[in-house]
């Protein structure tokens, strides 16, 4: 018998793949839940529906139940809620989940080999490597090379008229990431790699993969990877003879203390995952705090007071750890409308919780933005206050995995504090020169989509005034 813990450990996808072919589908009657309507299972309240989904759900079942998708995945799997869900899942003791078969179904062809999906040791040796790529020194060369980028593009934007700024600030943060991870300047390389990316991305969220035929979104994607795997196969040796600043110039020369370095394909593998990762995590991060100043104006004021007390035109590294009240509203953004909503893992074990099994190969799923309404653990939690995250508050504090926009444990996100670097210089040029205002009322609701990650589904409509 195959052990695929050891087979995952060593990266051993083709008997990985065997196992995959061969695993039979779980038994999960009875586990309590409602699978929904016949094929398309519980997709619409997953897709459309899913905060008022799951509470009525959890208030029903309890923190365990079963669900039904819709596409590839096509059979039941079980939600896991609450805390103790995400301490089970995330801290993996004894390594019964994996995230590999968890982000498989949407990574498949897009996002090999992504630090996200890799399992055990395996996953460990790559990660020790990544770490030095966002050590202080390597972020501090990112500060300086993002900041002019976004100086310019917000300056470039449209003013005193509504704006749909999901759009603009996608681009603005395209462009700063084929800088910052790639160190291509912009031009006619910047668009066609944008475009190539923004196909991946499509892919990621087409239901039917591979059964899909070119013109769908996952054929695209495929070629879009195929596009920014040739250009960064092209440039490896280069970078390695002259590097940069960027991050694909790191990756090239990181080792670990043996002096183990990335193989150029796993060079290609995470160079396409960070662009993912820190690309439309920060789109979705920034929209959600836009949003959230642009209808809570004092507020603004008060980051925009906080920003220019530092009576500085350009944000320096040690400046990030002053800025408390910009630090809390991003963590209020996150906890109401956390970029990935949902995290998906795998059993390679029979698992117990709440008193149930839980059987080996079924797909497990825990939510950020369940926990992260949960009245339990926050007040008035429908309610935009960066104050609970204040010291004499500290709501995120009551229990350790109340609070996981970013994951936890092992596959915790390695990137997050380049994230808060990032939407901590943009806000520093957009509120120092420039007020948000939308025609939404005071207070007013988000108008979003949590998949393929959480974006506003109206475009989000904002005006910037100069000052």
């Amino acid at each position: 018998m195959l052990d695929i813990q050891e087979a995952l450990s060593t990266n051993n996808i083709p008997a990985v793949r065997r196992y995959q072919r061969h695993m039979k589908s779980p038994d999960l009657s009875h586990i309590p839940g409602d699978c929904g309507l016949p094929y398309l299972g519980n997709a619409h309240n997953l897709l459309f529906n899913f905060e008022d989904y799951s509470r009525k759900s959890y208030d029903k079942f309890g923190p365990i139940f079963k669900f039904k998708s819709v596409g590839t995945i096509g059979t039941e799997g079980v939600w896991l809620l609450g805390p103790d869900g995400n301490r089970l899942v995330l801290q993996n003791e004894g390594n019964k989940f994996s995230n590999f078969f968890g982000w498989d179904v949407a990574f498949k062809g897009l996002f090999d080999n992504a630090l996200l999906e890799q399992d055990y040791s395996y996953h460990k040796a790559s990660r020790k490597i990544m770490q030095s790529a966002f050590k202080k020194e390597a972020i501090q060369s990112h500060l300086e090379i993002m900041s002019p980028v976004l100086r310019s593009g917000i300056d470039s934007w449209p003013k005193n008229k509504p704006v749909k700024t999901l759009r603009t600030l996608k681009n603005l943060l395209l462009d700063t990431g084929s800088k910052v991870f790639l160190g291509v300047e912009t031009g006619k390389d910047t668009d066609k790699i944008n475009q190539a990316f923004v196909d991946i991305i499509y892919g990621v969220a087409d239901p039917f993969k591979d059964k899909g035929p070119f013109f769908f979104p996952y054929a695209k994607g495929v070629k879009g990877r195929k596009t920014i795997s040739n250009f960064i196969f092209d440039n490896i040796d280069s970078r390695r003879r002259n590097p940069g600043k960027d991050l694909f110039s790191q990756l090239c020369l990181l080792t670990d203390e043996d002096g183990n370095k990335f193989s150029d394909s796993e060079i290609r593998d995470q160079v396409l995952f960070l662009l993912f990762a820190a690309h439309d995590t920060t789109t979705s991060t920034l929209c959600s705090v836009l949003h959230a100043i642009s209808c809570n104006q004092q507020w603004q004021d008060e980051l925009r007071e906080e920003l220019l007390e530092l009576e500085k035109q350009h944000l320096e590294f040690d400046d990030l750890s002053t800025l408390v009240k910009t630090g809390w509203t991003i963590k209020e953004a996150l906890r109401m409308y956390p970029p990935l909503g949902v995290m998906p893992r795998f059993t390679l074990e029979d698992v117990e919780f709440n008193g149930y099994t839980i059987p080996a190969n079924s797909q497990v799923m825990i939510s950020a933005v369940f926990s992260h309404y949960m009245e339990e653990y926050w007040t008035n939690p429908r309610t935009f206050d960066p104050e609970r995250f204040s010291p004499e508050r500290a709501e995120d504090k009551k229990d350790f995995f109340q609070y996981i926009p970013f994951g936890g444990g092992a596959h915790k996100c390695l990137g997050m504090h380049f994230a808060e670097t990032q939407v901590k210089v943009f806000l520093f040029h957009l509120l120092r020169n420039y007020r948000v205002t939308t025609k939404k009322p005071e207070g007013a609701d988000y108008k979003f989509r949590w998949v393929p990650l959480t974006f506003p589904s109206d475009g989000l409509p904002l005006s910037f005034e100069p000052l």
